[in-house]
């Protein structure tokens, strides 16, 4: 697969899953976690196969979609893990936000530990009030998703620039840029509201 291939595959990627989370977190909780699982396998499988194997790039293809197949069944049966990891998820993606805004270095133990520490203080929240926290962090991560898509349509950035995902710098630039930030705030709000609007009205109904 050829690398502006694979960018327009993310760039939809982007869109399908901005869309489902930001709009919809709450109403389709478990095609969320089903759709979180399936990326995270994917991610942590594509990351790692190649710099631990010398496997061609169809091999890791095939295996990391297989992983992420594995990662979305397991997340569906084990939903209060899929639960937890929305809210690590969220908090992970905030603190890189913020880590990309005042230029630090994620690699940095004095960085990716509170990272970690954050995810894991926020998903444990997530579990506890599962119906406002699912919808801020579904909410924040469709939002940011949506923002990437808009913000790489929107810039100069060559298409086959955007299939580099191990450049740290093609991952994370879109964070410190104007339109993606005022992007992610509208869309966060939007989604937000919408997700809280529908919850409430579907509590008010079932008493």
């Amino acid at each position: 697969m050829d690398s502006q291939t694979l960018a327009i595959i993310m760039l939809i990627v982007y869109l399908l899953i901005g869309i489902v989370f930001c709009f919809f977190g709450n109403r389709w909780i478990k095609i969320i976690i089903a759709v979180y699982g399936f990326v995270l396998g994917f991610l942590l499988a594509s990351t790692l196969l190649p710099a631990v194997t010398s496997l061609s790039d169809i091999a890791v293809l095939l295996i990391s979609l297989g992983a992420g197949v594995v990662g979305a069944v397991l997340f569906v049966l084990f939903f209060y893990a899929g639960i937890f990891f929305i809210g690590f998820g969220g908090g992970v993606l905030l603190c890189l936000l913020l880590i990309e805004v005042f230029s630090l270095n994620i690699f940095d133990w004095y960085v990716y530990i509170p990272v970690l520490i954050v995810g894991c203080i926020l998903g444990s929240i997530t579990l506890n009030k599962r119906r406002i926290f699912v919808s801020i962090f579904t909410a924040f991560i469709g939002a940011s998703a949506l923002a990437q898509f808009i913000y790489h349509l929107t810039s100069n950035l060559q298409l086959t620039s955007l299939a580099a995902y191990y450049d740290q710098q093609t991952m994370f630039g879109a964070f410190s840029s104007t339109v993606y930030l005022i992007t992610l705030a509208a869309l966060f709000v939007a989604g937000l509201v919408i997700q809280l609007t529908v919850t409430s009205k579907k509590e008010r109904q079932s008493k």
